[in-house]
């Protein structure tokens, strides 16, 4: 009667096991699932145009193909991946500067703004900066390269290695200068 008892009561023992084991494969499947959910984006946008204004007045537009805004725990940017274009006003609609770029990426709490692939950027005295990559630090007001960069004013080419300017990209500076080309009139 012992082992009789002891066989039932082993064999329970097991199927309740395997039953447990069954039902924690589905939980682990909805865990995953819950964890990809995390990584979808909150917005996305198709042609959009956003604007950004200070005391009333239009000071940035910016022009995108497409957008996505993730704000989870782990990611939170907005990314701008079929490109960018970034127009700084002094009045609206008195251009500043202008940037355009194939991709583009804003980490929205560090206020960090990176465009990747055939940078152009222009002033208001028609200097172009062209590059592969560009940071806009937005808190320190600046943009800078460490890549190699091109600027064109109306007189030279002037071609280096890191670029630092005001996020006008007025008063600027090539780090190490590679080589200047004098343009004739």
């Amino acid at each position: 009667m012992s082992i009789r008892f002891f066989s039932y009561t082993s064999s329970i023992v097991i199927l309740g096991i395997a039953m447990l084991l069954v039902s924690c494969k589905n939980d682990m499947q909805n865990v995953i699932k819950v964890q990809e959910v995390d990584k979808l984006p909150e917005l996305l946008g198709d042609d959009i145009y956003l604007r950004q204004s200070e005391m009333g007045e239009i000071t940035i537009s910016v022009f995108a193909k497409k957008f996505i805004k993730y704000n989870s725990q782990n990611k939170q940017l907005t990314e701008f991946p079929d490109g960018i274009l970034v127009v700084h006003y002094s009045t609206f609609p008195d251009t500043i500067s202008k940037i355009s770029a194939n991709y583009a990426v804003n980490y929205d709490e560090k206020e960090i703004w990176e465009a990747k692939g055939n940078v152009i950027a222009k002033n208001k005295k028609n200097e172009i900066l062209n590059t592969e990559y560009l940071v806009w630090d937005q808190k320190k007001k600046i943009i800078y390269s460490n890549k190699q960069v091109q600027v064109t004013t109306p007189n030279d080419i002037i071609f280096g290695e890191g670029f630092e300017s005001d996020e006008q990209f007025e008063n600027w500076k090539i780090q190490k200068v590679t080589g200047v080309f004098t343009l004739d009139e």
